[in-house]
């Protein structure tokens, strides 16, 4: 269970670093640190949850119950993001930074990847029938 977990968890930690460190880059380029922070833990939060949807599907006999867990995992996370941003553009008004919103949705798409590619990995076959 925590193998599939460790990529996600060492991406989030790293982009995190990254930000942290590079704060002043960051501001200098217009882009704000806290909204990047924000969008990489909403992000994690919702692939991770996405994530342990589809592990534990892939394990029903029932193979729309992994189609389920898919499109469950994806809405949840296309849903949640696009609120938090929405939110985000609302309440900073005219101080919102379409930088920060840019790398927040490169970030979203960075995950997705990873999320797809975890998933993938814990079926090996290239014929995933039983």
């Amino acid at each position: 269970m925590t193998k599939p977990i460790q990529p996600l968890l060492f991406l989030f930690l790293g982009i995190n670093i990254l930000v942290l460190l590079g704060k002043e880059k960051l501001g200098v380029a217009g882009i704000k640190f806290e909204v990047v922070t924000v969008a990489n833990i909403l992000l994690f939060l919702f692939t991770l949850i996405g994530l342990l949807l589809q592990i534990k599907a892939a394990s029903n006999k029932n193979p729309n119950a992994i189609v389920r867990a898919v499109m469950a995992g994806m809405g949840i996370k296309l849903i949640g993001f696009a609120s938090a941003i929405l939110i985000y553009i609302y309440l900073s008004g005219k101080n919102k930074s379409n930088l920060s919103v840019y790398v927040s949705l490169g970030l979203y798409f960075v995950y997705t990847w990873l999320e797809v590619r975890l998933f993938l990995k814990q079926n090996p076959k290239k014929n995933a029938q039983s």
